[in-house]
């Protein structure tokens, strides 16, 4: 599966010498990524991270010069995920396409310029000595300037690069954002506008914010607070590359896109209107066309501490309900020349006209005023083209319906788009599709069901339903030219691109992208289209969320995807092309491990967080290990008198056991998400950075490197580098075989390995298992957490399609199966294809549960939710069952039925619970709790109970929370604690 990859030439411009001043100097650039191709001196890495606040991304043709510059940027702590160091391999960068805005490059041996170029964002610079390089747009971008796209109304992307197939580009925050929330995107950023209410306390800091983003790598560029409680969702944005007009109640706010400052504001002429309030507009060369009007009533900013599951749609009602009258409604539409202010035309009109419905047709301003009228207006002169109060169509258009739930959508919707030939009526608040005539206001043909999200496009109107199967209509007789057999799901609008239309998947699937050439459904599971949004489409890219409710699935956040390339997704790796060596065949230190000591993460294969030491009586703290400033460490492995540990900084750390001193790192180039795994005197670790390490677990020195992901490409991932296909699911090493698997989401590839643990040589592999279903549906698993072995399977938290996923430990065949036919119900169809997005496994039995956080979210507790994992934990060792449901735990008898003899003792101390253990005589666990000596202040801490009756053995209070499992014992009995901001402590008895 390939796709060509647009070339454009290179604007190119004259620049002074710049001899050796600081970097910063060259780049004069604060945010976003900078590549430094051939840089070998750290100092000046470390300076020009220490100046700015940018991402940089250090790539050098000697790996002496990756390995020396790794170690310095870690002893001078670096800020953790700004900088990265890599290696040129066969003249190939690390980058994604168009991703870095400033490529800089250093005498000496460098790549071709191609390469260069490619991943070079649009309007990037690359410096090469006394020359800069600008790349210019490529032909076929588009742009999304109004908050429908364009002001037709019609959310048909003009973008002709953002095709199917598609790889993600990034990943990035807020996860969450309050509503309404609206987005336009001109000049290679994208601009988020949040409204007044937040039914969550995650949501609050986004409450009335403008936000621009680097649409090319998700970097925040600035922020700024808006008017507070002004309804934003209707027209009043428009983007421009250098100007983003935005109006409001009191004003049309002129800010530049580059810094957010505002720049000039417009102000409606006193007099000319009945009100200074903006309730439409668009720009069209170099006029501005507005309507205006009266004065709104305000929302009071809500902050609400929602932790109920679901979403408040009464809430949003009522709130809605009371303001609806006054929202968007004017009599005044005016036209104004931007460069002199001064009024072209103004008209005032004696029934108000509804902002929602307004859009242009060519030079008609077309506009409607309920039960009143439809008009074409001539946005030259201000007068009527056409008019009518005709009974036959103002009936066609029928009466409003009241919105805002989950079926039909936000009443604050627009509901009328126009094409040249045609003005189209459906939506949230309509009860039929009416379908007038652009020429003269009559009416040509309407259809019974107004809950149709429609897009109009050169073959025809598509008309994506909720209730009943979508269509595809002739847009001026309403003939129906196909049906299209598939539904929209819920509230979210449908919006459309040169080859696809997207709406939220049916029964909460993810995302539903319909193939118009192919005329077929298919899902992008990992991530669905957010609320008032929908997928947009510009910059040669597709954008996802952010999120205001609880219909997760794999992933939140601000997404993108971007065209495939010339990537090959049915890719066999190689042991030639992905294996590096450096110690084979020499004999390496053994060290002595036995069934005392916790070689992997929660102890065993099988994650049983048992050990079998008994812990001290009382504890004190042995030694605390301080971690670089925004490190978030993982949790221990403990063998002999090592601590193992590693983190978000892609640091491998050997730890000794009685002081907590270092006694050696290693550097990847990746955040690490589970612990180093111990086996047979090596250390294996898998990193975002798409590679699987085997270090000499006693001196940590490099035996082998596998890289797990298909190719060399680097994307941002929630404020860190990660490849696209990162080792997210950690290893794990069963007689000689160790165990991973890269990737993120399936539509770009899942990748699962059997490796020889001594060799790193490849003995199976699976790339297949990412499509469960057949054809280019990417409906399957991706790696979305750990790994778990028993009996001869190997499982892993696999996403909101299948999880646990499910392999033949010895063959690589994955065991899961999906029906790739859709069945006559298609909601039994979609609701076959999902799971739990818990990223955490749990053998109860002969059963493998999935619960726990997703793996790519917030580190926050979340609210409970059917689309969530469950909060279940899970420990056993030596006879017990402990389990826990976030804030409950108890010793229930495993096996058994009966509800009143399963459960031996319930404690209920906790608000929220982090880690246990099962030790010969304690159970240990760790969460938080109400500390009743300090006005029930919420605190962590450690409680070892007793296994008979559950009863607090000790307790010990924590400087931080711990981190997901952070706990672990080594052979000593001693209580290793991983917690939230790095650091790691070890508890001994007193």
């Amino acid at each position: 599966m390939f796709r060509t990859a647009v070339m454009v030439g290179l604007l190119i411009s004259a620049a002074p010498s710049f001899g050796w001043e600081p970097l910063s100097d060259r780049v004069q650039l604060n945010r976003g990524y900078c590549l430094l191709v051939g840089e070998t001196s750290a100092d000046r890495v470390v300076d020009l991270a220490n100046s700015t606040d940018l991402t940089i991304v250090v790539q050098c043709f000697d790996m002496v010069d990756v390995r020396r510059i790794q170690n310095q940027l870690d002893q001078q702590r670096t800020p953790v995920g700004r900088v990265y160091v890599s290696l040129v391999e066969d003249g190939h960068l690390c980058l994604a396409d168009n991703l870095a805005s400033v490529v800089v490059v250093s005498p000496g041996p460098s790549v071709a310029r191609r390469e260069l170029h490619r991943v070079l964002r649009p309007r990037g610079r690359l410096i090469e000595a006394d020359q800069v390089t600008i790349k210019p747009v490529p032909n076929g971008t588009g742009e999304w300037t109004h908050p429908y796209q364009d002001d037709a109304n019609n959310p048909l992307a003009k973008d002709a690069i953002a095709q199917a197939p598609y790889l993600t580009k990034f990943l990035a925050v807020p996860y969450y954002g309050p509503m309404p929330a609206i987005t336009v995107s001109a000049g290679g950023r994208l601009f988020k506008a949040f409204g007044h209410l937040a039914f969550k306390e995650r949501e609050w800091p986004m409450l009335g914010k403008l936000v621009a983003i680097d649409a090319y790598s998700g970097v925040t560029l600035w922020q700024r607070e808006m008017e507070p409680g002004f309804m934003i969702h209707r027209n009043t944005i428009v983007a421009t590359a250098d100007t983003l007009y935005l109006a409001d109640h009191v004003s049309c706010k002129l800010i530049d896109t580059t810094t957010g400052e505002i720049k000039d504001e417009i102000v409606v002429p006193k007099g000319l209107s009945d009100g200074p309030v903006w309730k439409w507009m668009t720009i069209r060369d170099g006029v501005l066309y507005a309507l205006v009007g009266e004065e709104e009533t305000l929302h009071t900013v809500h902050r609400g501490d929602r932790t109920e599951r679901g979403w408040p749609w009464t809430t949003v009602k009522s709130t809605y309900g009371q303001h609806q009258k006054s929202w968007g409604f004017g009599r005044t539409l005016l036209a104004l020349d931007l460069e002199s202010r001064e009024v072209i035309w103004s008209k005032r009109e004696t029934h108000a006209i509804d902002s929602r419905a307004v859009c242009m047709s060519g030079q008609r301003i077309i506009i409607f005023s309920h039960g009143k009228y439809l008009a074409a207006v001539d946005s030259k002169t201000g007068n009527d083209i056409w008019r009518t109060d005709d009974s036959t169509v103002l009936d066609a258009v029928g009466e409003h319906d009241p919105a805002d739930n989950p079926r039909l959508g936000y009443s604050t919707s627009a509901y009328m788009k126009a094409s040249e030939k045609a003005v189209f009526f459906a939506g949230p608040q309509r009860n039929k599709l009416a379908v007038i005539s652009a020429a003269n206001g009559d009416l040509l043909w309407t259809y019974d069901d107004g809950n149709m999200q429609l897009i109009i496009r050169n073959d025809g109107l598509y008309a994506m339903g909720r209730m009943q199967t979508s269509k595809k209509f002739d847009p001026m007789t309403g003939e129906i030219l196909a049906d299209l057999q598939c539904f929209r799901g819920n509230c979210t609008r449908a919006t459309g691109t040169v080859d696809s239309i997207f709406t939220r998947g049916y029964r909460h699937t993810g995302t539903m992208r319909f193939d118009v050439e192919s005329k077929t459904p298919q899902r992008i599971p990992s991530m669905r289209p957010a609320c008032q949004d929908g997928v947009i489409a510009a910059n040669g890219q597709l954008y996802w969320g952010p999120w205001m409710c609880d219909c997760n699935h794999s992933l939140v956040g601000v997404i993108s995807l971007a065209p495939a390339g010339e990537f090959d997704f049915d890719v066999t790796v190689t042991d030639d092309a992905n294996l590096r060596t450096d110690r084979l065949g020499t004999r390496i230190q053994k060290l002595k491990i036995d069934d005392r000591d916790w070689p992997t993460y929660r102890a065993d294969n099988q994650r049983s967080s048992s050990a079998a030491v008994e812990i001290p009586q009382e504890v004190d703290v042995a030694w605390h290990y301080r971690a670089h400033k925004d490190v978030r460490t993982t949790p221990a492995t403990a063998v002999g008198d090592l601590v193992f540990i590693a983190g978000t900084d892609g640091m491998i750390r050997a730890l000794e056991a009685k002081t907590g001193k270092v006694r050696w790192s290693f550097a990847t180039d990746g955040q690490v998400f589970y612990p180093p795994t111990f086996a047979d005197g090596r250390l294996l670790t898998g990193s975002a950075d798409g590679w699987i390490y085997a270090l000499e677990a006693a001196t940590g020195e490099s035996l082998w490197r596998f890289r797990a992901a298909p190719v060399e490409r680097r994307i941002p991932v929630y404020g860190h580098l990660s490849s696209t296909w990162p080792v997210a699911s950690g290893v794990l090493v069963e007689d000689g075989v160790a165990y991973a698997a890269a990737g993120i989401a399936c539509h770009d590839g899942t990748y699962v390995y059997a490796l020889n643990a001594e060799t790193g040589r490849i003995t199976w592999q699976n790339t297949e298992s990412d499509n469960l279903v057949g054809g280019d549906e990417v409906t399957g698993i991706s790696v979305q957490g750990h790994l778990l072995l028993d009996r001869g399977r190997l499982f892993m938290a696999g996403g909101n399609v299948v999880s646990p996923a499910i392999y033949n430990a010895k063959t690589g065949d994955c065991l899961n199966k999906l029906d790739d036919k859709v069945s006559e119900s298609l909601d039994t169809h979609w609701q076959m294809q999902r799971s739990s997005r818990g990223s955490e496994l749990f053998l109860q039995g002969e059963t493998v549960l999935t619960g726990g956080r997703m793996l790519y979210s917030e580190k926050r507790d979340g609210i409970p939710s059917r689309y969530q994992g469950n909060y279940v934990m899970l420990a056993s060792g030596h006879g017990l069952l402990i389990r826990g449901n976030g804030k409950t735990i108890e010793r229930v008898v495993a096996g058994e039925t009966d509800s009143v003899k399963r459960i031996v003792w319930k404690r209920n101390w906790f608000t929220s619970l982090d880690a246990m253990v099962i030790a010969k005589n304690s159970i240990v666990v760790a969460g938080q709790m109400e500390d009743t000596a300090q006005d029930r202040k919420v605190v962590p801490a450690i409680l070892a109970l007793d296994p008979i009756d559950g009863s607090v053995q000790w307790a010990h209070r924590l400087p931080e929370r711990v981190v997901s499992w952070g706990l672990a014992v080594n052979r000593s009995g001693h209580v290793l604690v991983s917690m939230a901001n790095g650091d790691v402590a070890c508890l001994e008895g007193k």
